[in-house]
């Protein structure tokens, strides 16, 4: 059975017969009949059956040539053939020095270099997404300068398989006072996974000079997307420690920031190395609310910075 390709091009080679024909036809009529007007009919017939041939031809080979490039780049390209390249580094050098047009020609290997530290590695974690991080300040003991932040995070950790792993929640405070009184500090934490409370939470705190980390371990596994919440407590004196940091352990894609304070405290907001601005929501003396709208890399994020305002001032 004839494909559909084969048909079309039979039927150009017969129409192209059929005009050599004709102009056969009409020049033996004009070499015979000089004066007659019927040579003309022919011809003309014949220009517009090989006309038409040549046109569809060189269609032809126009389209076949498109499928035949489509079909390279399908194998240059494809993921399957990247997948066996061993020389994966070397191909991604020489695209990213044709995409920066040979700018960075002394320190493109340097950039890249930064570049890629910066992306997941081994981890079984890829991203957050839409991280939510809530912040309120309340006094203690305003005369010691104790003070109690309620911490509140939501977001959805994104992973490469659905395979069992273990994911810190750390925090980190800095303290004066002696290492016996470690527990000082005071810390308290609720996990909250895909809507489901976790019980039975471990936290183990360590000191390593002045600062103190808290760290709770919880254990996921079955999916590839969780939704986590967790609400934090800590007691600290805001002499020691004056800032409420955000440095992004993972890649984060949208960031949503907010502080609350007493009135008798005030912060200062310091982006963290972004690449671009947090939005502004609300930025009162008490109450800062940011957006940044993105990706923010590793290691970046946002500071607040903490200042008691005396009654006198």
């Amino acid at each position: 059975m004839f494909s559909r390709y084969t048909f079309k091009q039979s039927i150009g080679w017969l129409l192209g017969l059929v005009g050599v024909v004709c102009y056969i036809a009409g020049y033996w009529i004009k070499y015979e009949y000089p004066d007659s007007f019927w040579a003309d009919i022919p011809i003309k017939i014949a220009d517009i059956l090989i006309i038409g041939v040549v046109v569809g031809y060189l269609t032809g080979v126009a389209q076949w040539a498109g499928i035949f490039k489509r079909e390279i780049q399908d194998i240059v390209y494809g993921k399957e053939f990247l997948n066996k390249r061993n020389d994966i580094e070397a191909i991604w050098y020489n695209v990213t020095k044709q995409m920066f047009k040979f700018k960075f020609a002394e320190i493109h290997k340097d950039l890249l270099g930064a570049l890629r530290y910066t992306l997941p590695g081994e981890d079984d974690i890829s991203y957050y997404e839409d991280y939510d991080a809530d912040t309120k300040v309340e006094w203690i003991d305003k005369e010691r300068g104790i003070i109690k932040t309620i911490d509140t995070f939501a977001m959805y950790i994104v992973t490469e398989s659905e395979k069992e792993f273990s994911y810190p929640i750390k925090s980190w405070t800095i303290t004066d006072d002696e290492p016996s009184d470690v527990q000082q500090t005071g810390h308290d934490i609720k996990v909250y996974v895909d809507g489901t409370l976790l019980s039975n939470l471990h936290t183990e705190t360590k000191r390593d000079g002045d600062e103190i980390c808290n760290e709770t371990t919880i254990s996921l596994k079955g999916k590839k997307r969780y939704f986590i919440q967790y609400t934090r407590e800590k007691q600290y004196n805001i002499n020691d420690d004056y800032y409420i940091a955000f440095r992004a352990r993972y890649l984060t894609k949208n960031l949503t920031v907010s502080l609350e304070l007493p009135q008798d405290i005030e912060a200062l907001f310091v982006e963290r190395g972004t690449t671009k601005n947090f939005i502004n929501v609300k930025n009162s003396k008490h109450c800062i609310k940011k957006v940044f709208k993105g990706v923010i890399f590793p290691r970046q994020g946002y500071i607040f910075v903490l200042k008691v305002i005396n009654a006198n001032s």
